[in-house]
């Protein structure tokens, strides 16, 4: 087992990593201190009174407290609306080479491990991407709107998990539901991300929206499509107070 290396006058940090990751033999205090280019001070990891920092309450995670009974981690999952899960230690490029030799690499999108031909390559090294072919695209279209996963996930189940306008659940997850932006803002694929109006499906972005939008603004008398184009629900999402998930 190893422990963080940072040492002082009378003091070592000791931090091992069966509990905190460590990154080039450093806890994160530490090796936070060591890119700001200072020299290492103590980092107090138990209170005044001498007892120990509460743990994070997420089942073996060990990490300290740092909001609402959670470690940094687990309160960014549950503030963005995602369930808990565990954190994935950090992935060293050791590691990675490691997992293309073995021939299966576990993608940092969805966590999976595959065979390396599900991987797509870097063009101008020719390595393989850390995410797989479907992670990939996905992270390419997100970038394409300016949105985040966690937004689209958001945005989702606000909808109720289904097209936001003819209601239909047959896209049973994101990837499956077409982003709808206002062209007026933006033209073509890309978006600035605040002109994404909602998550739809198929038919409704190629027959329904394309068409009507097509029309004169004295032929657009329906009033479901009016109320989607003037009040889309992500506009309304972004409106909405943030919550104060316990």
């Amino acid at each position: 087992m190893s422990m963080c290396s940072a040492r002082g006058d009378g003091w070592s940090c000791g931090l091992s990593s069966d509990r905190y990751p460590l990154t080039k033999g450093l806890c994160r205090s530490h090796y936070s201190q060591s890119r700001r280019g200072r020299g290492f001070s103590r980092v107090e990891h138990v209170r005044a009174d001498g007892s120990a920092r509460p743990s994070c309450r997420f089942a073996e995670c060990g990490r300290v407290v740092s909001a609402k009974g959670l470690c940094t981690g687990h309160y960014q999952q549950q503030s963005s609306g995602r369930a808990l899960r565990p954190l994935r230690r950090k992935r060293t490029t050791a590691d990675y080479q490691a997992m293309i030799r073995s021939g299966a690499v576990e993608c940092l999108g969805c966590g999976l491990t595959k065979p390396t031909a599900d991987y797509s390559k870097i063009n101008r090294t020719g390595d393989l991407r850390p995410y797989c072919k479907p992670c990939n695209a996905e992270r390419v279209r997100l970038s394409h709107y300016n949105v985040t996963k966690d937004f689209i996930e958001q945005l989702w189940r606000y909808q109720g998990e289904r097209c936001a306008i003819c209601g239909d659940t047959g896209s049973t997850a994101t990837r499956a539901a077409h982003i709808d932006h206002d062209h007026s803002c933006c033209k073509g694929n890309r978006s600035c991300g605040s002109c994404v109006r909602g998550l739809i499906c198929s038919n409704c972005n190629a027959y329904a929206l394309a068409w009507y939008e097509a029309l004169p603004p004295h032929l657009r008398t329906f009033d479901l499509l009016n109320g989607y184009i003037r009040r889309p629900p992500a506009r309304r999402l972004r409106e909405e107070p943030p919550t104060d998930m316990e």
